[in-house]
């Protein structure tokens, strides 16, 4: 059905950041716009919300299924919808944390505000937008700005791990393009829909299956260095600790963008020609990522650091589960496992973030004791932890059932029953990793004795704590009722 609603998702919070920057000029409006400033970003992350949960009746509606802009190649449906409401809902919940955790940085409030705005803008036309060179500028303006978002805490950490930033996209860039221009080329079209629908274009591309196949290589190796895949990851443990608390609570939602527009550029050229090669660099680039980042996050003594590499162990699972691009069920586990990592590691790195502002230290040695005074905070945490390395009965243990069994019914025509429940043994292992990890760090934060130090810690503001609250009882609702997310989520 032909609706404006995609269009307005991307317009609202492009219009409201245009606005801030159209201030700027005007600097006898600064004082006023610092008190109103973070009740601005929150009414547009909040109208942005509501625009995307507005387009959720329709897309379940089993007459209507599609929202579209054909015109711009906007298209919604249950493949990105629950992908586009997550977004909206961690930048909507990170900016009530914003209101009293964001501290003065580099950028003048509104142009802070601006590029948050185009941040939220970016990632949901990345959801949003079917055609090639749109999600290409999408990709570009989403790295671009992350770039400027690290660059805003005010430490020389923040200008090294942003200049590393840097140069690791500006060559991913060139990556994305090249396979964008390729197909471009071979094909006559950059709309996805058309190149899957047309046999003509179809055929043009099989007679050229070393040029194909490059193009779907660059488009993996370009966002696999984006997103921070092993082994393009040496700038995320940077930028984690060199950003400020609540940026990072907003780059939570990025990679559900980068790794759907992965699998949206990886997933019509499988289909249109199945190569066993494409997925042996989906699941490979997953796996090396799963178990590296498990591995390194272990011994890490900061936590966001330890919080940085276990990212890159989440987009593993992530990448491996929609890397099985021949399994029935392999997108829904991707999806739910990319959607509850997202929720589960926003809540995690905002209650990491209070203790930041709190305890003015990220490092776990010298922290200890906190959980009579930030005893929601603390609880929030463990939740997400929990939910995380898929304990039950949280969302994250349906999420592991789900990617255990796309695995074991992709390998076990494969390998057969051996070599299935090895690779489950393997899993099950590196999620062992990441649970020991991550309960100790809980246990060095939050139990033992308290420092000298934080003898007068106490509980963050309630806008705050109130967020990681909501995000803790998300984990609860979808290890109770699993079916609320998976309605979201169609099979392509």
């Amino acid at each position: 059905m032909y609706s404006l609603l995609p269009l307005f998702s991307l317009i609202i919070p492009l219009s409201m950041g245009i606005l801030h920057i159209l201030l700027h000029p005007f600097w006898f409006l600064e004082p006023f716009f610092k008190k109103i400033g973070k009740i601005a970003l929150l009414s547009g992350t909040g109208l942005t919300l509501i625009t995307s949960l507005s387009m959720v009746p329709y897309v379940l509606d089993s007459e209507i299924r599609v929202l579209e802009v054909p015109q711009l190649s906007l298209y919604v449906d249950l493949r990105n919808i629950a992908g586009i409401v997550t977004v909206a809902l961690i930048f909507f919940l990170t900016s009530i944390y914003n209101v009293k955790a964001e501290k003065e940085g580099r950028l003048k409030p509104t142009m802070y505000n601006f590029f948050l705005l185009l941040f939220l803008c970016c990632m949901l036309g990345l959801l949003l937008s079917h055609d090639l060179f749109g999600i290409y500028l999408f990709v570009e303006l989403t790295v671009g700005v992350s770039v400027v978002l690290v660059a805003h805490n005010p430490s020389k950490l923040s200008t090294e791990a942003a200049f590393k930033y840097l140069i690791i996209t500006a060559i991913s860039a060139l990556f994305v393009l090249l396979g964008t221009l390729i197909v471009f080329i071979l094909a006559g079209n950059s709309d996805l829909f058309a190149i899957m629908n047309t046999p003509d274009i179809q055929t043009r591309l099989v007679e050229n299956p070393h040029f194909l196949m490059l193009a779907v290589a660059c488009f993996i190796v370009g966002l696999g260095a984006d997103i921070g895949l092993v082994p393009f990851h040496g700038w995320l443990p940077d930028v984690f600790p060199g950003s400020t608390i609540t940026i990072n609570g907003f780059f939570c939602a990025e990679p559900i963008a980068l790794i759907l527009a992965l699998y949206n550029l990886v997933y019509p050229f499988y289909v249109i020609y199945p190569s066993p090669v494409i997925i042996a660099l989906m699941v490979g680039l997953g796996l090396i990522s799963m178990l590296s980042g498990a591995l390194l996050a272990y011994p890490q003594k900061n936590f966001y650091r330890m919080l940085a590499y276990c990212s890159i162990d989440e987009f593993g699972h992530s990448i491996f589960a929609l890397g099985l691009l021949t399994s029935s069920i392999s997108f829904v586990a991707g999806q739910y496992y990319l959607m509850n990592s997202a929720l589960m590691k926003t809540g995690m790195i905002l209650s990491l973030g209070s203790v930041f502002f709190t305890s003015g230290t990220g490092e776990t040695e010298l922290l200890g004791g906190l959980l009579g005074k930030m005893n929601k905070t603390a609880l929030s945490y463990v939740i997400c932890a929990l939910s995380l390395t898929g304990v039950p009965p949280l969302g994250g243990f349906y999420a592991k059932l789900l990617l255990y069994n796309a695995a074991y019914e992709f390998l076990l025509p494969l390998g057969g029953i051996a070599g299935a429940v090895l690779i489950l043994l393997l899993l099950v292992s590196i999620s062992m990793i990441s649970f020991i990890f991550l309960i100790r760090s809980f246990h060095r934060i939050f139990m033992g004795e308290t420092t000298e130090k934080l003898e007068t810690a106490k509980e963050v503001h309630i806008t705050m704590w109130l967020p990681t609250v909501v995000l803790a009882a998300v984990a609860i609702l979808f290890g109770l009722q699993p079916n609320i997310l998976l309605s979201l989520i169609g099979v392509p």
